[in-house]
Protein backbone atom coordinates (compact mmCIF):
# COMPACT_ATOMS: atom_id res chain seq x y z
CA UNK A 1 0.00 0.00 0.00
CA UNK A 2 1.37 3.20 -1.33
CA UNK A 3 1.71 5.90 1.33
CA UNK A 4 -1.62 7.89 0.14
CA UNK A 5 -3.37 4.87 -0.10
CA UNK A 6 -2.45 4.68 3.86
CA UNK A 7 -3.97 8.25 4.23
CA UNK A 8 -6.81 8.08 2.39
CA UNK A 9 -7.67 4.76 4.47
CA UNK A 10 -6.72 6.83 7.67
CA UNK A 11 -9.12 9.58 6.40
CA UNK A 12 -11.88 7.28 5.66
CA UNK A 13 -11.95 5.77 8.78
CA UNK A 14 -11.87 9.40 10.76
CA UNK A 15 -14.89 10.14 8.32
CA UNK A 16 -16.76 7.29 9.32
CA UNK A 17 -16.44 8.27 13.00
CA UNK A 18 -17.49 11.60 12.69
CA UNK A 19 -20.67 10.60 10.76
CA UNK A 20 -20.80 7.72 13.37
CA UNK A 21 -20.57 10.00 16.17
CA UNK A 22 -23.40 12.73 14.35
CA UNK A 23 -20.45 15.12 13.84
CA UNK A 24 -21.21 15.13 10.23
CA UNK A 25 -24.78 14.56 8.62
CA UNK A 26 -25.56 13.49 5.32
CA UNK A 27 -25.00 16.58 4.10
CA UNK A 28 -22.14 17.55 5.78
CA UNK A 29 -20.67 14.16 4.12
CA UNK A 30 -21.60 15.63 0.80
CA UNK A 31 -19.66 19.41 1.42
CA UNK A 32 -16.46 16.97 1.96
CA UNK A 33 -17.23 15.27 -1.51
CA UNK A 34 -17.55 19.03 -3.00
CA UNK A 35 -14.79 20.07 -1.31
CA UNK A 36 -12.59 17.39 -2.57
CA UNK A 37 -11.84 15.63 0.81
CA UNK A 38 -13.71 12.79 0.30
CA UNK A 39 -14.68 10.88 -3.23
CA UNK A 40 -18.02 9.70 -4.00
CA UNK A 41 -17.26 6.04 -3.54
CA UNK A 42 -15.86 6.82 0.08
CA UNK A 43 -19.31 8.88 0.62
CA UNK A 44 -21.42 5.68 -0.38
CA UNK A 45 -19.27 3.52 1.67
CA UNK A 46 -19.79 5.94 5.17
CA UNK A 47 -23.62 6.66 3.92
CA UNK A 48 -24.71 3.60 2.75
CA UNK A 49 -26.29 5.36 -0.31
CA UNK A 50 -24.91 6.31 -3.53
CA UNK A 51 -23.69 10.38 -4.23
CA UNK A 52 -25.68 12.57 -6.20
CA UNK A 53 -24.60 15.94 -7.69
CA UNK A 54 -27.39 17.86 -6.32
CA UNK A 55 -28.24 21.00 -9.12
CA UNK A 56 -26.85 23.28 -6.97
CA UNK A 57 -23.58 21.94 -6.77
CA UNK A 58 -20.77 21.80 -9.75
CA UNK A 59 -19.79 17.94 -10.53
CA UNK A 60 -16.04 17.85 -9.28
CA UNK A 61 -13.60 17.45 -12.26
CA UNK A 62 -12.28 13.75 -12.58
CA UNK A 63 -8.87 13.21 -11.04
Amino acid sequence: MTLMEQIQAIFLEIYTMDYQFGIYDKNGMKGLVVQGFLSPENYQKIVGEAYVVSQSQPEQPQA
